[in-house]
């Protein structure tokens, strides 16, 4: 039994003014929406949120995973964050136009970029 439904890790990295990462494209601001529309729809006990350094894709950020399926979604804004939950959270359907779906592109990023990001 896992003891939240969805676990949700989103990167709050940060970095010098000319590299990319999440937080230099408002990861800060997706966080709080992220937590303010879990909270208006009473989900805290099913999803828990977890800030993270890196996910090893700083120039698609904001980033976010969500297990237990493994759905990478990037270039996150807080106007998403309602349909995301929406959708996903309660109904159980990605929103597909923010998940990154090349798993080869995807794993190839990450692990190019390992030496500098901190993987959940």
């Amino acid at each position: 039994m896992e003891p939240f439904r969805l676990h949700v890790f989103v990167c709050d990295q940060k970095k010098s003014q000319d590299a990319p990462c999440c937080s230099c494209h408002g990861s800060a601001q997706v966080i709080d929406a992220l937590r303010r529309e879990i909270a208006t729809h009473a989900l805290e006990d099913e999803v828990q949120i977890t800030v993270c350094g890196s996910l090893g894709l700083c120039a698609h950020g904001p980033n976010m995973v969500v297990y237990p399926e493994g759905i990478w979604y990037a270039g996150v804004k807080p106007s998403d964050i309602p349909e995301i939950v929406r959708s996903h959270f309660q109904h159980d359907t990605p929103v597909e136009r923010l998940i990154l779906t090349d798993q080869a592109a995807l794993r190839a990023e990450v692990l190019a970029h390992r030496g500098t990001a901190v993987l959940p």
